[in-house]
């Protein structure tokens, strides 16, 4: 995508909007949260370019939004999304740092050390031009006949040698667990595991990412294991269980879990990593009232 393709809608703003777009961005009141959360940019990708997705987030009261996929547009993309998310008054969420880290790149395996803080590095250069605070890190799959503790030093030590690299940032690592039903083999699954990782990093900038989708499937209790890590944890991503859609399609009693997470005092982002129950804008629309009636207490 040539940047004058990206961009050439921003400056029209809501106006520019396709028919279905321009109704739903068109709110007179847009909606007020006790939390901050996000919707990924991949919503609509099909009806709407990047800026006008943008202004659908903004027009229904979002003050932030996340994007896996940021590192695979140039810099000069991210510079005019930058400019956009700062007109608008949102923040720039996660985006994963280590894409790599499925095969080549990953945390568990000392061979892939280089490679990873090579990711890093291209990230640091990105979060200097969006402005974000947090970045998913993956630790990689598992390695058969090498024991976990070995692997969890090199994790850990690959940690160490990245929260170097980002000493003289805002920046941090937010380490996730994966299920093992969606990513069988993958290392991390467990918020305890992880905890104990972080605290042997001992950094600022590496902290935990809790999935509540995730973590509902490996462990379930996500209000009591919340309370147990709030302060390790730099971000939070939602989803239900079964299913991964939005707040209410399935067996997660979100408006609860976010209320507890609300008491801890955590404001920071919670995005929103999940599908739709519908497909296209109806979908998107009934996502965004699912989340009103989640923080509705």
């Amino acid at each position: 995508m040539k940047r004058r393709d990206f961009i050439k809608t921003a400056a029209a703003g809501a106006a520019a909007l396709p028919t279905a777009g321009a109704a739903a961005a068109q709110q007179k009141k847009p909606a007020k949260y006790h939390l901050r959360y996000a919707p990924h940019l991949t919503i609509v990708a099909k009806e709407m370019t990047i800026p006008q997705r943008l202004e659908l987030i903004a027009a229904h009261g979002f003050d932030a939004t996340e994007y896996n996929g940021l590192l695979n547009h140039p810099l000069s993309e991210v510079e005019a999304m930058r400019k956009q998310l700062d007109r608008l008054g949102i923040e720039m969420g996660i985006f994963v740092a280590n894409p790599g880290g499925w095969k080549t790149a990953g945390l568990v395996d000392e061979k892939h050390r280089d490679a990873f803080l090579g990711e890093v590095k291209k990230t640091i250069e990105y979060h200097r031009v969006i402005g974000n605070h947090s970045v998913t890190t993956l630790t990689g799959n598992a390695l058969p006949g090498v024991s976990r503790s070995t692997q969890r030093r090199s994790a850990v030590e690959g940690l160490k040698r990245a929260a170097e690299l980002l000493e003289k940032t805002e920046l941090a690592l937010v380490v996730e667990p994966l299920n093992h039903i969606d990513h069988p083999g993958f290392f991390m699954a467990n918020s305890d595991e992880l905890a104990e990782i972080i605290a042997a990093v001992n950094s600022k900038h590496v902290r935990m990412l809790f999935d509540l989708y995730h973590l509902q499937i490996t462990e379930g209790n996500l209000i009591t294991n919340f309370r147990a890590y709030h302060e390790l944890v730099g971000y939070i991503q939602t989803g239900d269980v079964p299913g991964r859609k939005e707040p209410g399609t399935g067996e997660v009693n979100y408006r609860n879990v976010f209320k507890a997470i609300y008491d801890t005092g955590y404001r920071g982002i919670i995005g929103m990593e999940h599908g739709t129950s519908l497909p296209g804008m109806p979908g998107v629309l009934k996502m965004f009232e699912a989340y009103q009636q989640a923080d509705a207490w």
